[in-house]
Formats: C-alpha cells, structure tokens, sequence
C-alpha cells in the first residue's frame, strides 16, 4: 500500500510540474502580447504602463494558475493526507491483531535471522525485546529443530509457495501447526518468509485420547478388536525382523448365554468385566490384551518363549479358581484357552494365526482334552 501510495504521489507531481511549464510559458506569452498591445496604443505615461502591464498579466495568468495548479495540487494533498491517514490507521489495526493474537509471528531471511517476533513468540522463547535483535533461529532450539526448519524454509525460497507442517517443541513439549509463507519484492524475488505457529497441544491431547479410545473396549476397558490388530500386527514385524516367535493366547468365556438367559445381561457384563480383570492380573502391563467379540480374548504375552506358556497357563487357572472362591455364586467362571504359536520363519497373516487358534479353542472346548496340529504355515496347540 505504500509502495501505491508512492507512485501516485510521484505521478501527481510529474503531471503539475508539466502543468507549471505550461503555465510559465503561457505567462511569458500573455506578457508578449500585452507589449505588443500597449505598442501599438498612443503613448502612456511609465506609470499607466506598468499598471495597464501588471493587471492584464494577473487577469490572464492568475486564473490559469488557480485551475492547472492550485486546485489540483490542494485536492492532490487532501488525497494524499487521507490517504496517510488510512494506512496508518490500518498499520495500527494489523499490528494490533498480530501483537494480540495467540499464535506465534515471526519473520526471518534467507540466513534464518530474525527480522521481526510478535509478542507472543517472544514470550514463547522466554526474551526480551532487545534480544532479539541479530537472532538466529538456531540460537532457540536444537540441531535436529534446527535441520527440519531449515529444509522446509529452503523449500519455500526455492518454489515460491506456503507449505505447512505439525512441528513438537523439544524445549516445552508443545505442539504446533507451522505456516511458511514467503515475502516477495515487487520483482518475485523472495526476501524473507513469514512463519505462523499455532499451539495444538491440547488439540493433540485430544486426537490422542480419541485414538485412544478407538482401540480400547468401551466394557472392559481393555483393547478392542481393532487395538488388537494395531498392535498385533507391530508384533508380527517386529517377530520377522528380530527372528523371534510370537506366542498367542485365545480365550473363550464357557456358558455365557446361559449366564444371560438366567441372571440377564447385566451379570452377564459383569462376567466380562470379571474375566478382563482376571487376565489383567495375570499378564503384565506390557502385554497386548483385547476382547475381540462378545466373550473372546486374546492375549500376546511379550517375550514369552516355550517354557514360559506352561507357567502361564497354570497362573491363569489359579487366577480363576481364586476368583472363583471369592465371589462364591451360583455358578463358576470358566474358560476354555486356545494357544497359538507365531514362526517368522513360516509367516502366516494375524487372521490366519486367529482363525487357527479358534478352531482348536472350540475343539478344547467340545473335548477339554489338549490337541497338537503342525498342518499350515502355523503350529496351534490348544489346552485348558
């Protein structure tokens, strides 16, 4: 805007200098004309003549005067104070709203120099305003930071175009969504950028307790079927890429329906909850364990290894039977266990291995007695 502001000023004066040139020779002209009048009318006296001279050039040059330049160079600065007056008035309303806002401004060159920090940023990095003056990016935050801004702002001086990007503060912890934004002369030369930092961090908290919640089981509060397959599948890669098996318990809640049919639903949730603490208990925190339908678990022991699942398996039962003892009801709480065995050397899919272990849980279920299977790409061992 002032840049416009300039050229117009500059345009006006041009075209009134050419205006007074005009003028002065019209002046030298009427004055010509004057002489020639008075030269050829009967002599008058030195004074009449310098009258006569003085009110003919007035009459014609004033009016000339007045209306080529006088007039338009008075509403010229009318124009032009208004004008002053608009943009400071709009310099005080922009930098108003950049020092108010909650986002942090700043502006930097083509060596990562500061130029210019609203308020908040520089109460971000816990200055003062005298001592931003001949500061590097690099001054305030690490090497790796550091590297990251670097190659997004070479990016925008090389395109020419915004780019935006999440950005997490080793210094506070923060989140921020960054925008960069490039400042251009009036020839496309690109002489600094501005950078916009919005703090997200409770947004982020929020995305986090979203995802949270969609892995985990809204009952139990456990892992859900979802959460499972999330971290399952890490799991398997981790499995091919360390050459290390994978084992995986599948249990099933015996009699259920039975439990709804005669004590109602509510009990029956109450069975569920039951059974998510019992494996709780018995498993370690670091251990993947999920309800993946209406009274299945799963569960991915890490790093247990053959002569682990043994162990396992009867501090299982124990669990049970001790919950059993404690609650006394009118019926006892019972599952039957399926075991699945993951080899990175013979890779099956989580749902093969899933599938598999089902079938020979439902088998130990209908037999109570263990089965032993080495057919496929997986080796499935059922007990209970």
């Amino acid at each position: 805007m002032k840049r416009q502001l300039f050229q117009k000023t500059e345009r006006v004066l041009s075209n009134h200098v050419y205006l007074f040139s005009i003028t002065t020779v019209s002046v030298f002209l009427a004055y010509a004309i004057v002489n020639f009048i008075l030269s050829i009318l009967p002599t008058f006296p030195v004074r009449g003549k310098y009258f006569v001279e003085a009110s003919l050039i007035t009459t014609i040059t004033f009016p000339a005067l007045y209306f080529l330049i006088f007039r338009p160079l008075r509403s010229c600065i009318a124009e032009h104070n208004m004008t002053v007056e608009l943009l400071t008035n709009s310099e005080e309303k922009y930098r108003s709203l950049v020092e108010s806002t909650e986002d942090s401004i700043y502006v930097i060159d083509r060596n990562h120099k500061y130029l210019y920090m609203n308020k908040k940023h520089i109460s971000e990095l816990g200055l003062s305003e005298n001592q931003i003056e001949s500061a590097l990016y690099s001054d305030f935050h690490s090497q790796e930071e550091t590297k990251e801004f670097i190659e997004k702002t070479d990016k925008v001086f090389e395109t020419g175009e915004s780019v935006q990007h999440r950005f997490a503060s080793q210094k506070s912890g923060k989140h921020f969504i960054q925008t960069l934004s490039p400042i251009k002369r009036s020839d496309g030369i690109i002489i600094g950028l501005t950078v916009v930092s919005k703090d997200i961090t409770e947004l982020k908290s929020i995305e986090e307790k979203l995802y949270a919640l969609s892995l985990t089981d809204e009952l139990t509060g456990i892992y859900n079927r979802r959460g499972f397959f999330t971290l399952g599948e890490q799991q398997l890669k981790l499995s091919r890429r360390m050459k290390t098996g994978i084992y995986l318990l599948y249990a099933d809640v015996d009699k259920l329906k039975d439990i709804n049919d005669t004590f109602g639903h509510k009990e029956g949730d109450s069975v569920l909850i039951d059974a998510a603490n019992i494996l709780k208990k018995t498993f370690r925190e670091s251990d993947i364990i999920a309800r993946i339908s209406g009274d299945e678990f799963v569960v991915i022991p890490i790093g247990a290894n053959g002569n682990h699942i043994d162990l396992i398996i009867s501090r299982l039962q124990k669990s049970i039977d001790l919950y059993n003892e404690e609650r006394k009801r009118h019926y006892n709480l019972s599952m039957s266990v399926g075991m699945a065995y993951y080899n990175p050397e013979r890779h099956c899919s989580l749902d093969a291995l899933l599938e598999q272990a089902d079938k020979l849980m439902y088998e130990r279920k209908r037999e109570r007695k263990g089965t032993l299977s080495n057919n496929g790409p997986c080796i499935v061992r059922a007990v209970g």
